[in-house]
């Protein structure tokens, strides 16, 4: 009995280190995989916000009649809005200094061999907008049709 007693001391210096350790190990991992989902959800957040950026400049140019629809009639739009965190331009996004920066591209369609009508204008967007110094950017394009009794009177 007195034998059995001498050989049960308690927690020796190496168990507490080893258990230290293990407990570090997972304090690690587990700061690494909280810090990585945070950066995930951000990046999902941001690339949702580029896309309902991009969306409202569809719907605004799909609601404007095709001869006012330009890229400076919506780089206006952007800016009137009075959104702090957006900020527009014509074809580029430098110089804009909001969180959100947005180059805006109005060109013809031309189909090659046909007649040059200006029926069919195509809508490029871009979005720019940088986190921890790295840049993501969303680029859309879509199509405006000009309407009917439009088309009729750009053909005359």
């Amino acid at each position: 009995m007195i034998k059995n007693l001498k050989k049960q001391r308690g927690i020796v210096v190496s168990d507490a280190t080893i258990a230290i350790m293990i407990i570090l190990l997972f304090a690690g991992i587990i700061t690494t995989l909280i810090t990585n989902i945070i950066l995930e959800i951000t990046k999902m957040k941001i690339y949702s916000q580029q896309m309902d950026y991009i969306t409202e400049i569809f719907e605004l140019a799909e609601k404007t009649d095709y001869e006012k629809v330009t890229d400076a009639n919506l780089v206006k739009c952007i800016n009137e809005k009075g959104d702090t965190a957006v900020s527009a331009k014509v074809n580029t996004t430098a110089g804009l200094t909001t969180p959100y920066k947005i180059a805006i591209k109005v060109e013809k369609y031309k189909d090659i061999g046909s007649k040059e009508f200006d029926l069919i204008k195509i809508i490029t967007v871009t979005v720019e907008n940088n986190l921890q110094e790295k840049s993501y950017t969303t680029t859309m394009s879509r199509l405006k049709k000009a309407s009917l009794k439009e088309a009729e009177a750009i053909v005359k």
